[in-house]
């Protein structure tokens, strides 16, 4: 048990994906021309270079200990003062959040305590800004906050005063939830601005399941609120399954007229929180014009929503979709200005985005699917031959036009940010603008020693990428015959005496075109094969099959043999793996049975336990405890002896096939060896384990808060053995062996070693450790972390906020 010997230094660099996950917002500098933000739901926040055209990432110094920068629910910008950056963070369900203050562009940070919630992935991360800077006194912050309402501060974020947002007036039907505040910068009182508008989710004044007004306006510079007008359209007509009626979502002034979004959740809105995308559908969508005098007065109020006529279609009744981004600039040669919006869910043909030349008063569509307008997917996943043949756009939620040039315009997307730089042209055209922007989640890392593949990549959304370049994007998308993805596989295993074949876990994608189970590949990863579903074995796994073959659902865990011949899959449910829905073919799939699974008294489980059903829950981890609480198995394979898997339990639980994966016994757990979660996976995984390739029965395991084992399987006496590595107090999160810096066998990991954070290698199995990253290299939560077997030094992290990336000693 060693303590650091020193520190390399190393250069890190993305394998770029790009793009791949929610880019919730943008936000120009209204006064310094070439400044531009962009935040993410779970990637934290970006600035983007110009002379490049590259994203640059502003939470890589971000540490696992405390991953809130990664989640930004918004930012403002000063436009009195051009370094000054603000974002508000948050993830957990702690009574507090985060705010974040630059005063250099966001190259670096001082912090202060928020007195809310905050969670930038939570439902409503898409509508506007609720964090803004008083045009007219830079001490002055609001917030609307997702729990507490809206608040305010004087002092730049040191103390803060909640403002009552109610119906009445009163404090009992208070708006807790804000979506977006906007402030008009032409009138002061008493030296801050004196009109304001707030959006809100209607719960304060909500019925039943119709949601309340939902607009509110003050003109005494925020002492004050009353609803604001809002047309005759807007009111809820029917009481659904979800909660109805209309949400400001985002908003755009041109001096004289205010333009404002408006979503009414579908029957999927199982919260009042759900009023964005969150809920995969809207049932309508509006676009509201409110003329707005220099002191407040609503002069006049119009229902400006694109009609029937607009959309190609006889009646909007007709067709679900909400609307969702809204931007303006001038055209200066047309002399006339230009508005532009987009709406949110709508399926078919996919979201479109408007343009209007007469302030809203007629629309016609530059972009809808791949059937108007133009569009370039430069990305190799996004494009349509891997996507059924449809665009990849969803989620639309805002749209950005640069203030300083009226062609440059940009749209977020759950995939990413897209761009163009002929907005006032004809023949617009639109492509990704994703270069450095990495915030994919990652769930594992295999790195072959042969073949042209040098990472297997396993992540959320996505599916998987097998990468031949570690700088270029992949082209392969884990797809089927017909170019179809699968989405979020959850692992994969390949023998090392047959790297060509390859098994994997994926879910089925959102369209239905592809279906969850496992998939295998006998070219490394350049073509997949959808293996048969073992259906008959048991009612319960006849249950969780019919479960996996919906979009979306985990498949569970696999395992190979190392001769290859044998693949044993412990089938999901939800973020479980139970004992009695563990399988196993030794012909790809043609046929399966179950895998016997004895515990210590000798019980066959595997046909005895029966899961309880799922119970009443409102956290996760209420959920994970239940998930954690059945009896589960993860099975690993042996890197050797074909003829020996491994499982692992809920509670530390050993288990041992020595037959190939037909039967498994429990065996006597360590006495040193802590009792935990073992058997976790997905956003539920508490250890990464390995078995040591070329060595029969060593395997490793990284144990968070106990630190990193070795753990010993002797086949002659039957029995496990570990040895803890690192010593009491170090915390290791991940690990996975490859080549050292000097060419031998090496662990690399990242975690806490002798107080110290980062990412480590060890070459003589923890007697001494090198440090590998600095202050300015941690890139957040980290999930999987793997050694190149082929490259001195090389090593992969997998990372939940940072994309995926390698380390290579720098020169």
């Amino acid at each position: 048990m060693g303590n650091i010997i020193g520190t390399r230094e190393y250069t890190y660099k993305n394998i770029p994906i790009p793009g791949g996950g929610y880019v919730t917002g943008f936000l120009f500098h209204e006064k310094e021309e070439n400044l531009l933000y962009a935040r993410t739901d779970i990637g934290g926040t970006y600035r983007f270079e110009f002379g490049t055209r590259t994203w640059k990432s502003l939470m890589n110094h971000v540490k696992q200990e405390d991953v809130s920068e990664t989640y930004p629910l918004s930012f403002a910008v000063d436009n009195n003062n051009s370094g000054l950056l603000y974002l508000v963070c948050g993830y957990s369900n702690k009574d507090t959040g985060k705010l974040c203050i630059s005063s250099d562009k966001g190259e670096t940070f001082i912090y202060k305590e928020m007195p809310c919630k905050i969670h930038g992935n939570n439902p409503g991360r898409g509508t506007g800004e609720r964090l803004q800077v008083d045009p007219n006194n830079s001490n002055l912050l609001y917030f609307g906050s997702q729990s507490k309402g809206l608040m305010r501060s004087d002092d730049q974020g040191d103390s803060w005063e909640f403002i009552t947002v109610s119906i009445d007036g009163t404090a009992d039907k208070n708006e807790q939830e804000i979506t977006f505040v906007w402030i008009d910068p032409r009138e002061t009182i008493e030296g801050r601005s004196k009109t304001i508008v707030v959006g809100t989710s209607g719960e304060g004044s909500s019925i039943g399941k119709f949601r309340g007004h939902s607009l509110y306006i003050s003109t005494d510079g925020a002492m004050t609120f009353r609803p604001l007008q809002e047309p005759e359209s807007l009111l809820p007509k029917t009481e659904e399954s979800g909660y109805t009626g209309y949400v400001g979502a985002r908003y755009v002034f041109d001096g004289e007229y205010l333009y404002v979004t408006m979503s009414e959740a579908a029957s999927y809105g199982w919260s009042f929180a759900c009023y964005s995308c969150d809920c995969g559908m809207q049932k309508s969508g509006k676009v509201v014009r409110y003329h707005i005098g220099t002191s407040g007065e609503v002069i006049e109020y119009k229902d400006i929503t694109p009609t029937a006529i607009d959309f190609g279609v006889d009646n909007l009744d007709d067709i679900s979709f909400g609307m969702g981004g809204i931007a303006l600039t001038y055209d200066k040669e047309a002399n006339t200005p230009v508005l532009i919006c987009s709406t949110i869910c709508y399926q078919h043909p996919g979201d479109i985005v408007f343009l209007s030349r007469d302030n809203g008063q007629t629309w016609r569509k530059i972009l809808q699917g791949l059937e108007i307008g133009r569009i370039n997917f430069t990305v190799p996943y996004m494009k349509p031959e891997y996507n059924g043949h449809e665009s990849i756009l969803h989620w639309l939620t805002d749209v950005k036009i640069n203030p300083y040039n009226p062609n440059h315009a940009l749209f977020n997307s759950g995939t990413g940010a897209f761009v163009t730089y002929n907005l006032l042209a004809e023949d617009c055209t639109w492509e990704p603008e994703c270069k450095g922007i990495e915030e994919t989640v990652h769930l594992n890392l295999y790195a072959p020693s042969k073949g042209d593949v040098k990472l297997i990549d396993i992540l959320g959304d996505l599916g998987g990428f097998a990468f031949t370049d570690l700088d270029q994007p992949a082209e392969n998308t884990f797809a089927d015959e017909n170019g179809d993805r699968y989405i979020t596989c959850i692992n994969a295993d390949y023998s090392e005496n047959n790297q060509d074949y390859v098994v994997v876990t994926p879910r089925g994608n959102w369209t239905g075109k592809t279906k969850g189970g496992l998939i295998v590949s006998r070219d490394q990863c350049k073509t997949f094969e959808h293996l048969p579903q073992p259906y008959g074995l048991s009612p319960f796994i006849d249950e969780l099959l019919d479960e996996i073959m919906r979009p979306n659902v985990n498949a569970g865990w696999v395992a190979m043999s190392a001769d290859s011949t044998t693949i044993v899959w412990s089938i999901a449910k939800v973020l479980s793996i139970p004992v009695n829905a563990v399988v196993y073919t030794k012909d790809c799939g043609k046929t399966y049975h179950k895998c016997r699974i004895y515990d210590k008294d000798g019980e066959c489980i595997s046909e005895t336990y029966e899961c309880p059903p799922v119970p009443a829950w409102k956290t996760y981890d209420e959920f994970f405890a239940y998930c954690n609480s059945l009896r589960n198995i993860k099975i690993m394979a042996d890197r050797v002896n074909p003829k020996v898997f491994y499982g692992f339990g809920e509670a530390s639980q050993f288990y041992v096939s020595t037959d190939g994966g037909v039967s498994f016994y429990q065996k006597e757990r360590p006495d040193n060896f802590p009792v935990m979660v073992l058997s976790g996976f997905d956003c539920n995984n508490y250890a990464e384990i390995r078995a040591q390739q070329g060595e029969e029965g060593v395997i490793w395991m990284a144990l968070g808060e106990h630190g990193l084992w070795k753990v010993i399987y002797d086949v002659n006496n039957e029995e496990f053995k570990a040895e803890r590595i690192t010593k009491e107090g170090d915390m290791i999160k991940c690990q996975g062996m490859g080549l050292g810096l000097h060419g031998g066998k090496a662990i690399y990991m990242s975690g806490t070693i002798s107080g110290e954070y980062g990412f480590f290698v060890t070459e003589d199995e923890g007697k001494t450790y090198i440090r590998l990253n600095s202050e300015k290299q941690m890139y957040g939560d980290i999930m999987s972390i793997i050694g190149d077997p082929r490259v001195r030094g090389r090593f992969y992290l997998a990372t939940g906020s940072r994309g995926v990336l390698y380390g290579v000693p720098t020169e």
